[in-house]
Protein backbone atom coordinates (compact mmCIF):
# COMPACT_ATOMS: atom_id res chain seq x y z
CA UNK A 1 0.00 0.00 0.00
CA UNK A 2 2.94 2.60 -1.23
CA UNK A 3 2.62 5.51 -3.30
CA UNK A 4 4.53 3.83 -6.12
CA UNK A 5 1.72 1.09 -6.72
CA UNK A 6 0.05 3.62 -8.86
CA UNK A 7 2.99 4.54 -10.48
CA UNK A 8 4.21 1.04 -10.93
CA UNK A 9 0.73 0.01 -12.30
CA UNK A 10 1.21 2.72 -15.29
CA UNK A 11 4.70 1.59 -15.84
CA UNK A 12 3.09 -1.79 -16.49
CA UNK A 13 0.94 -0.99 -19.09
CA UNK A 14 3.55 -0.62 -21.36
CA UNK A 15 2.66 -4.39 -21.33
CA UNK A 16 0.36 -2.94 -24.06
CA UNK A 17 2.66 -3.24 -26.68
CA UNK A 18 4.79 -6.35 -25.54
CA UNK A 19 1.82 -8.09 -25.75
CA UNK A 20 0.79 -7.19 -28.85
CA UNK A 21 3.87 -8.99 -29.83
CA UNK A 22 2.95 -12.05 -27.77
CA UNK A 23 -0.06 -12.84 -29.52
CA UNK A 24 -0.35 -16.89 -28.76
CA UNK A 25 -3.06 -19.34 -29.77
CA UNK A 26 -2.59 -21.15 -26.25
CA UNK A 27 -5.93 -22.47 -24.80
CA UNK A 28 -6.74 -19.58 -22.53
CA UNK A 29 -6.04 -21.44 -19.05
CA UNK A 30 -3.23 -23.43 -20.47
CA UNK A 31 -1.74 -19.26 -21.21
CA UNK A 32 -2.20 -18.25 -18.02
CA UNK A 33 -0.84 -21.37 -16.04
CA UNK A 34 2.18 -21.06 -18.45
CA UNK A 35 2.27 -17.23 -18.00
CA UNK A 36 2.50 -17.90 -13.86
CA UNK A 37 5.02 -20.83 -14.38
CA UNK A 38 7.77 -18.47 -16.27
CA UNK A 39 7.11 -15.67 -14.10
CA UNK A 40 7.43 -17.89 -10.86
CA UNK A 41 10.38 -19.96 -11.85
CA UNK A 42 12.39 -16.57 -13.62
CA UNK A 43 11.84 -14.05 -10.57
CA UNK A 44 12.03 -16.82 -7.94
CA UNK A 45 9.27 -15.56 -6.13
CA UNK A 46 7.67 -17.46 -2.96
CA UNK A 47 4.27 -18.43 -4.96
CA UNK A 48 1.43 -16.82 -7.23
CA UNK A 49 -2.10 -17.31 -7.12
CA UNK A 50 -4.36 -16.34 -9.75
CA UNK A 51 -8.35 -16.56 -10.03
CA UNK A 52 -10.25 -15.84 -12.84
CA UNK A 53 -13.70 -15.25 -13.86
CA UNK A 54 -14.49 -16.08 -17.83
CA UNK A 55 -18.10 -15.76 -18.84
CA UNK A 56 -19.66 -17.08 -15.12
CA UNK A 57 -16.78 -19.95 -14.86
CA UNK A 58 -14.08 -19.34 -12.35
CA UNK A 59 -10.77 -20.35 -12.57
CA UNK A 60 -8.03 -20.62 -10.14
CA UNK A 61 -4.18 -21.05 -10.68
CA UNK A 62 -1.05 -21.74 -8.53
CA UNK A 63 2.74 -21.34 -9.06
CA UNK A 64 4.85 -21.74 -6.13
CA UNK A 65 3.49 -21.79 -2.67
CA UNK A 66 1.18 -19.77 -0.56
CA UNK A 67 3.34 -21.10 2.35
CA UNK A 68 6.52 -22.04 1.06
CA UNK A 69 7.58 -23.82 4.36
CA UNK A 70 5.37 -26.29 5.16
CA UNK A 71 4.90 -26.40 0.87
CA UNK A 72 0.95 -25.37 0.71
CA UNK A 73 -0.03 -24.56 -2.20
CA UNK A 74 -2.67 -21.56 -2.66
CA UNK A 75 -6.45 -22.55 -3.11
CA UNK A 76 -9.46 -20.51 -3.79
CA UNK A 77 -9.64 -20.60 -0.08
CA UNK A 78 -6.41 -19.35 0.86
CA UNK A 79 -6.34 -15.85 2.46
CA UNK A 80 -3.94 -13.23 1.61
CA UNK A 81 -3.78 -9.42 2.02
CA UNK A 82 -5.38 -7.16 -0.66
CA UNK A 83 -3.42 -4.05 0.20
CA UNK A 84 -5.06 -0.98 -1.29
CA UNK A 85 -7.61 -2.86 -3.35
CA UNK A 86 -9.69 -2.14 -0.26
CA UNK A 87 -9.89 1.12 -1.44
CA UNK A 88 -12.71 0.29 -3.87
CA UNK A 89 -14.70 -1.14 -1.22
CA UNK A 90 -14.41 2.12 0.80
CA UNK A 91 -15.56 4.18 -2.08
CA UNK A 92 -18.32 1.54 -2.45
CA UNK A 93 -19.53 2.02 1.28
CA UNK A 94 -18.65 5.67 1.68
CA UNK A 95 -21.22 6.14 -1.66
CA UNK A 96 -24.01 3.50 -0.57
CA UNK A 97 -24.08 5.58 2.99
CA UNK A 98 -24.02 8.87 0.86
CA UNK A 99 -27.13 7.33 -1.17
CA UNK A 100 -28.94 6.33 1.95
CA UNK A 101 -27.82 9.91 4.09
CA UNK A 102 -28.97 11.62 1.07
CA UNK A 103 -26.09 13.55 1.16
CA UNK A 104 -23.97 14.77 -2.00
CA UNK A 105 -20.58 13.67 -2.89
CA UNK A 106 -19.79 16.93 -3.52
CA UNK A 107 -20.06 18.35 -0.42
CA UNK A 108 -17.50 19.80 2.12
CA UNK A 109 -16.49 16.77 4.25
CA UNK A 110 -15.39 19.26 7.03
CA UNK A 111 -19.12 19.56 8.79
CA UNK A 112 -19.30 15.47 9.36
CA UNK A 113 -15.82 15.97 11.47
CA UNK A 114 -15.46 16.31 14.78
CA UNK A 115 -16.19 19.89 16.46
CA UNK A 116 -12.42 20.58 16.77
CA UNK A 117 -10.99 19.37 13.27
CA UNK A 118 -13.92 22.02 12.13
CA UNK A 119 -11.94 24.88 13.43
CA UNK A 120 -9.38 24.32 10.63
CA UNK A 121 -10.77 25.34 7.40
CA UNK A 122 -7.87 24.66 5.56
CA UNK A 123 -10.10 21.57 4.98
CA UNK A 124 -13.45 23.31 4.10
CA UNK A 125 -12.75 22.75 -0.34
CA UNK A 126 -12.47 19.22 0.63
CA UNK A 127 -15.86 16.73 -0.67
CA UNK A 128 -16.16 13.39 -0.55
CA UNK A 129 -15.66 13.15 -4.17
CA UNK A 130 -11.98 14.38 -3.59
CA UNK A 131 -11.43 11.37 -1.42
CA UNK A 132 -12.56 9.10 -3.27
CA UNK A 133 -10.54 10.11 -6.80
CA UNK A 134 -7.31 11.35 -4.45
CA UNK A 135 -7.73 15.04 -5.58
CA UNK A 136 -8.06 16.52 -1.87
CA UNK A 137 -4.70 17.38 -1.62
CA UNK A 138 -4.15 15.55 1.43
CA UNK A 139 -0.61 13.66 1.79
CA UNK A 140 0.14 10.43 1.51
CA UNK A 141 0.10 9.74 4.95
CA UNK A 142 -0.07 12.03 7.59
CA UNK A 143 3.96 13.19 8.91
CA UNK A 144 3.00 12.43 12.75
CA UNK A 145 2.75 8.82 12.04
CA UNK A 146 5.93 7.23 13.89
CA UNK A 147 5.53 3.38 14.50
CA UNK A 148 7.30 1.95 17.10
CA UNK A 149 7.28 -1.23 14.68
CA UNK A 150 9.05 -1.12 11.71
CA UNK A 151 6.82 -4.08 10.27
CA UNK A 152 3.39 -2.83 11.62
CA UNK A 153 3.64 1.15 10.46
CA UNK A 154 -0.05 1.60 11.55
CA UNK A 155 -0.45 -0.17 14.27
CA UNK A 156 -0.67 2.32 16.66
CA UNK A 157 -2.25 5.16 14.60
CA UNK A 158 -5.27 5.63 16.29
CA UNK A 159 -8.53 8.01 15.15
CA UNK A 160 -7.29 10.51 17.97
CA UNK A 161 -3.76 10.74 16.52
CA UNK A 162 -5.62 11.08 13.04
CA UNK A 163 -7.90 14.17 14.05
CA UNK A 164 -4.84 15.48 15.96
CA UNK A 165 -3.52 15.78 12.43
CA UNK A 166 -6.20 16.96 10.70
CA UNK A 167 -6.92 19.88 12.61
CA UNK A 168 -3.35 21.65 11.32
CA UNK A 169 -2.93 20.03 8.46
CA UNK A 170 -2.70 22.17 5.11
CA UNK A 171 -4.00 20.11 1.78
CA UNK A 172 -2.29 20.97 -1.25
CA UNK A 173 -5.09 20.32 -3.91
CA UNK A 174 -3.43 21.10 -7.37
CA UNK A 175 -6.67 19.57 -9.78
CA UNK A 176 -4.40 16.51 -9.99
CA UNK A 177 -5.05 12.95 -8.19
CA UNK A 178 -2.35 12.22 -6.05
CA UNK A 179 -2.56 9.37 -4.72
CA UNK A 180 -3.52 9.44 -0.92
CA UNK A 181 -3.61 6.32 1.79
CA UNK A 182 -4.69 9.31 4.29
CA UNK A 183 -7.82 10.40 2.36
CA UNK A 184 -9.38 6.36 1.96
CA UNK A 185 -8.82 6.01 5.32
CA UNK A 186 -10.55 9.55 5.94
CA UNK A 187 -12.82 8.26 3.81
CA UNK A 188 -13.65 5.44 6.11
CA UNK A 189 -13.94 7.50 8.92
CA UNK A 190 -16.50 9.73 7.79
CA UNK A 191 -18.89 6.70 6.42
CA UNK A 192 -18.35 5.73 10.54
CA UNK A 193 -19.18 8.78 11.62
CA UNK A 194 -22.43 9.56 9.13
CA UNK A 195 -24.40 5.83 9.90
CA UNK A 196 -23.20 5.59 13.34
CA UNK A 197 -21.88 1.89 12.34
CA UNK A 198 -18.13 0.55 12.57
CA UNK A 199 -16.37 -0.08 9.04
CA UNK A 200 -16.58 -3.55 9.13
CA UNK A 201 -20.27 -3.53 10.15
CA UNK A 202 -20.59 -1.45 7.19
CA UNK A 203 -18.64 -3.76 5.12
CA UNK A 204 -20.66 -6.60 5.97
CA UNK A 205 -24.12 -4.57 5.72
CA UNK A 206 -22.97 -3.14 2.25
CA UNK A 207 -20.53 -5.92 0.88
CA UNK A 208 -19.94 -9.27 2.08
CA UNK A 209 -23.30 -10.08 3.03
CA UNK A 210 -25.53 -9.03 0.00
CA UNK A 211 -22.90 -9.97 -2.40
CA UNK A 212 -22.35 -13.51 -0.64
CA UNK A 213 -19.10 -12.93 -0.47
CA UNK A 214 -18.54 -14.65 3.52
CA UNK A 215 -19.75 -17.22 5.70
CA UNK A 216 -18.60 -18.04 9.22
CA UNK A 217 -17.57 -20.92 7.56
CA UNK A 218 -15.66 -19.62 5.41
CA UNK A 219 -13.93 -17.17 7.98
CA UNK A 220 -12.70 -20.21 10.07
CA UNK A 221 -11.22 -21.76 6.99
CA UNK A 222 -9.26 -18.79 5.68
CA UNK A 223 -7.73 -19.09 9.30
CA UNK A 224 -6.62 -22.02 8.75
CA UNK A 225 -5.63 -21.99 5.52
CA UNK A 226 -3.42 -18.30 5.52
CA UNK A 227 -0.92 -17.14 3.12
CA UNK A 228 2.49 -16.70 4.54
CA UNK A 229 3.72 -12.89 3.12
CA UNK A 230 7.55 -12.05 2.64
CA UNK A 231 8.79 -8.59 2.77
CA UNK A 232 12.27 -10.30 1.06
CA UNK A 233 13.25 -13.88 -0.02
CA UNK A 234 12.72 -16.10 3.39
CA UNK A 235 12.10 -12.75 5.28
CA UNK A 236 8.48 -13.66 6.82
CA UNK A 237 6.05 -10.36 7.73
CA UNK A 238 3.25 -10.13 9.85
CA UNK A 239 0.04 -9.14 8.25
CA UNK A 240 -0.62 -5.63 9.21
CA UNK A 241 -2.70 -4.30 11.39
CA UNK A 242 -3.63 -1.00 10.37
CA UNK A 243 -6.11 0.54 12.99
CA UNK A 244 -8.19 3.82 11.95
CA UNK A 245 -6.17 3.94 8.49
CA UNK A 246 -7.84 -0.12 8.02
CA UNK A 247 -10.23 1.38 4.88
CA UNK A 248 -7.07 2.73 2.97
CA UNK A 249 -5.80 -1.56 2.70
CA UNK A 250 -6.31 -3.44 5.68
CA UNK A 251 -8.37 -6.04 4.15
CA UNK A 252 -8.18 -9.84 4.16
CA UNK A 253 -9.91 -12.29 1.65
CA UNK A 254 -9.35 -15.36 -0.43
CA UNK A 255 -9.64 -16.16 -3.69
CA UNK A 256 -13.24 -16.83 -4.00
CA UNK A 257 -14.06 -14.00 -2.19
CA UNK A 258 -12.67 -12.01 -4.60
CA UNK A 259 -14.06 -13.54 -7.48
CA UNK A 260 -17.27 -13.01 -6.25
CA UNK A 261 -17.09 -9.32 -5.71
CA UNK A 262 -15.67 -8.81 -9.50
CA UNK A 263 -18.26 -10.69 -10.12
CA UNK A 264 -20.55 -8.33 -8.59
CA UNK A 265 -19.03 -5.09 -10.00
CA UNK A 266 -19.34 -6.83 -13.52
CA UNK A 267 -23.16 -7.51 -12.94
CA UNK A 268 -24.27 -5.82 -10.26
CA UNK A 269 -27.05 -7.35 -8.58
CA UNK A 270 -28.11 -6.21 -5.23
CA UNK A 271 -30.37 -2.96 -4.56
CA UNK A 272 -28.62 0.37 -5.28
CA UNK A 273 -25.44 -1.79 -6.61
CA UNK A 274 -25.57 -1.21 -10.09
CA UNK A 275 -26.11 2.84 -9.61
CA UNK A 276 -23.32 2.41 -7.15
CA UNK A 277 -20.84 0.78 -10.05
CA UNK A 278 -21.65 3.02 -12.63
CA UNK A 279 -20.91 5.92 -10.26
CA UNK A 280 -17.69 4.31 -9.07
CA UNK A 281 -16.41 3.56 -12.78
CA UNK A 282 -16.93 6.89 -14.02
CA UNK A 283 -13.91 8.54 -14.87
CA UNK A 284 -13.67 11.48 -12.96
CA UNK A 285 -9.90 12.60 -13.94
CA UNK A 286 -7.60 11.44 -16.23
CA UNK A 287 -3.81 10.72 -15.46
CA UNK A 288 -3.27 10.15 -18.39
CA UNK A 289 -4.50 9.56 -22.23
CA UNK A 290 -5.40 6.15 -21.31
CA UNK A 291 -5.67 6.18 -17.19
CA UNK A 292 -8.08 7.65 -15.54
CA UNK A 293 -9.80 7.62 -11.93
CA UNK A 294 -13.15 7.20 -11.13
CA UNK A 295 -14.39 6.93 -6.95
CA UNK A 296 -11.78 4.29 -5.66
CA UNK A 297 -11.19 2.11 -8.67
CA UNK A 298 -9.13 3.30 -11.99
CA UNK A 299 -10.16 2.84 -15.86
CA UNK A 300 -7.80 1.57 -18.27
CA UNK A 301 -9.18 3.25 -21.91
CA UNK A 302 -7.32 1.27 -24.93
CA UNK A 303 -8.03 2.39 -28.52
CA UNK A 304 -10.49 -0.08 -30.22
CA UNK A 305 -11.30 -2.15 -27.02
CA UNK A 306 -13.60 -2.21 -23.67
CA UNK A 307 -12.76 -0.40 -20.68
CA UNK A 308 -11.03 -2.43 -17.91
CA UNK A 309 -11.35 -1.31 -14.09
CA UNK A 310 -8.61 -2.34 -12.17
CA UNK A 311 -6.98 -1.30 -8.88
CA UNK A 312 -3.75 -2.74 -7.33
CA UNK A 313 -2.02 -3.30 -3.73
CA UNK A 314 0.92 -3.71 -1.58
CA UNK A 315 1.69 -4.47 1.96
CA UNK A 316 4.76 -5.82 3.41
CA UNK A 317 3.68 -9.11 2.83
CA UNK A 318 2.07 -9.16 -0.64
CA UNK A 319 2.24 -7.76 -3.87
CA UNK A 320 -1.81 -7.43 -5.46
CA UNK A 321 -3.47 -6.74 -9.14
CA UNK A 322 -7.74 -6.99 -9.55
CA UNK A 323 -9.48 -5.94 -13.09
CA UNK A 324 -12.87 -6.58 -14.49
CA UNK A 325 -14.81 -5.68 -17.33
CA UNK A 326 -18.42 -4.36 -17.16
CA UNK A 327 -21.43 -6.01 -18.38
CA UNK A 328 -19.37 -8.97 -18.86
CA UNK A 329 -17.97 -11.97 -16.77
CA UNK A 330 -14.45 -11.04 -17.34
CA UNK A 331 -12.11 -10.71 -14.06
CA UNK A 332 -8.96 -11.41 -12.32
CA UNK A 333 -7.13 -11.18 -9.50
CA UNK A 334 -3.41 -11.70 -9.01
CA UNK A 335 -1.36 -12.23 -5.70
CA UNK A 336 2.42 -12.57 -5.28
CA UNK A 337 3.32 -13.26 -1.28
CA UNK A 338 6.07 -10.84 -1.17
CA UNK A 339 6.37 -7.25 -1.26
CA UNK A 340 7.43 -4.57 -3.88
CA UNK A 341 6.72 -7.35 -6.38
CA UNK A 342 3.71 -5.19 -8.34
CA UNK A 343 5.89 -5.19 -11.62
CA UNK A 344 4.81 -9.03 -11.41
CA UNK A 345 0.94 -9.03 -10.09
CA UNK A 346 0.71 -5.97 -12.19
CA UNK A 347 2.35 -7.18 -15.25
CA UNK A 348 0.46 -10.50 -15.01
CA UNK A 349 -3.10 -9.11 -14.46
CA UNK A 350 -2.82 -6.68 -17.25
CA UNK A 351 -1.73 -9.66 -19.73
CA UNK A 352 -4.76 -11.89 -18.57
CA UNK A 353 -7.66 -9.31 -18.47
CA UNK A 354 -6.14 -8.42 -21.85
CA UNK A 355 -6.63 -12.02 -23.06
CA UNK A 356 -9.75 -12.52 -21.47
CA UNK A 357 -11.15 -9.26 -23.32
CA UNK A 358 -9.59 -10.47 -26.42
CA UNK A 359 -11.33 -14.06 -26.09
CA UNK A 360 -14.48 -12.32 -27.02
Amino acid sequence: MKTTRLIALLCCLSFTAILKAQETKEPLLTFIQNAADSVYKKESLPGIFIGVLNNGEKHFFNAGFADPEKKMPYDSATMFEIGSITKTFTAYVLTAVLTENKISENDPIIKYLPDSVQQNQNLSGISFLNLMNHTSGLPRLPDNISPDNSRQPYEDYTSTALFAYLKNCSPKPDGKSNYSNLGAGVAGILAERISGKTYAALLDQYVFLPFKMATPENSVSASQNKSTGYYAKDDKTPYWNMNVLAPAGGLKCTGTEMLIYLQNMCFPQQGNSKMIVDKLTTQTVALNPKVGVGRGWHVFNDKDQPLFYWHNGGTYGFSTFCAFTKEKSKAVIVVVNQFNKNAFSDGLGVKIIKRLISED
